[in-house]
């Protein structure tokens, strides 16, 4: 009974996240995943793939459908950076919210194909999954609203909770996201994963890597019992939080427990990994109700 009264006092009321967004806060939501996006591509200089060897590439996702020869003109630095300037302006268009249907949809399958780029010449990396799902999720929703106006003669304002639809349908990914890592985690590794060394091996493999933040400490992780002992304890700790994160959806008292635990998981992984998770952190605003709030942002 204590444990039933801890769990019910834990979880709180059960209220699903955005049940009452209104348009507002649909078209924040938009704009600040846009504007992530362009400031992601800003700051990747993807002409520089040209510089790699062709016979290090290995195309996927879309480019495994294209030609070996269209996929060789695309690898050049000229139209790397004819791609680069055609997504950021598509991405700006969709800044202005006019015809969003047809420019977000345009902006899903050049993110989707910089995606394939990025990913055919290494590893996945899963920092931009959840971004790339939301920009395809809010085109989706915007063709909905679109076909409800020209062939159903109404307008998506008429209903009270429209925008919600989509915003849950993000948060819901970003969820799922941490779920599956989790599951995946203890599926694959098993109880092994949590009484070894994997930690230790994780942290310096990903400092000998290199990625963009390059802190140089993770590589010591073996020399240090105490921060070994605390990446250990943490492991499973963490994997608890991942495998529940689809609580976030209904539970604003457990919102406020995993918004601090896993930021500060995401730093971590910064200090000792050099993996900034930036792009899920971001979509934590999500995780707060800002319509219950801010009345303004809600549908009623």
């Amino acid at each position: 009974m204590r444990t039933s009264q801890a769990l019910r006092h834990l979880i709180g009321p059960i209220e699903l996240l955005h049940e009452q967004a209104g348009p507002g806060l649909l078209r924040l939501t938009r704009l600040g995943i846009v504007a992530l996006w362009i400031g992601k591509l800003l700051l990747d200089p993807l002409w520089r793939l040209a510089e790699i060897p062709r016979e290090l590439i290995s195309p996927v996702g879309l480019l495994a459908l294209l030609p070996a020869t269209a996929v060789d003109q695309l690898l050049t630095p000229s139209c790397l950076t004819a791609f680069l300037v055609l997504t950021l302006f598509v991405l700006i268009l969709c800044l202005t919210n006019r015809a969003f249907h047809l420019t977000s949809t345009v902006a899903a399958i050049l993110l989707t194909i910089y995606s394939s780029l990025i990913r055919s010449f290494g590893p996945a990396v899963h920092t931009d999954i959840v971004p790339l799902l939301a920009v395809s999720v809010l085109a989706g929703f915007a063709w909905a609203d679109y076909f409800q106006v020209k062939f159903g003669g109404g307008k998506p304002s008429q209903s009270k909770t429209w925008s919600s639809f989509p915003l849950v349908t993000i948060v819901t990914i970003l969820c799922l996201s941490y779920t599956l890592v989790g599951l995946n985690r203890m599926l694959s590794g098993g109880i092994h994963v949590f009484t070894g060394d994997t930690m230790e091996v994780w942290a310096v493999d990903a400092s000998l890597r290199g990625y963009y933040f390059n802190t140089n400490i993770g590589w010591h992780v073996p020399e240090w019992p105490l921060v070994t002992l605390m990446l250990r304890l943490g492991l499973p700790f963490i994997t608890l939080f991942e495998m529940t994160a689809l609580l976030c959806l209904v539970s604003s008292h457990y919102r406020w427990i995993f918004i601090p635990t896993m930021l500060s998981f995401h730093l971590l992984s910064l200090v000792f990994m050099n993996i900034f998770f930036f792009d899920d952190m971001f979509l934590y605003l999500l995780l707060i109700d800002w319509s219950r709030r801010y009345p303004i942002l809600s549908a009623r």
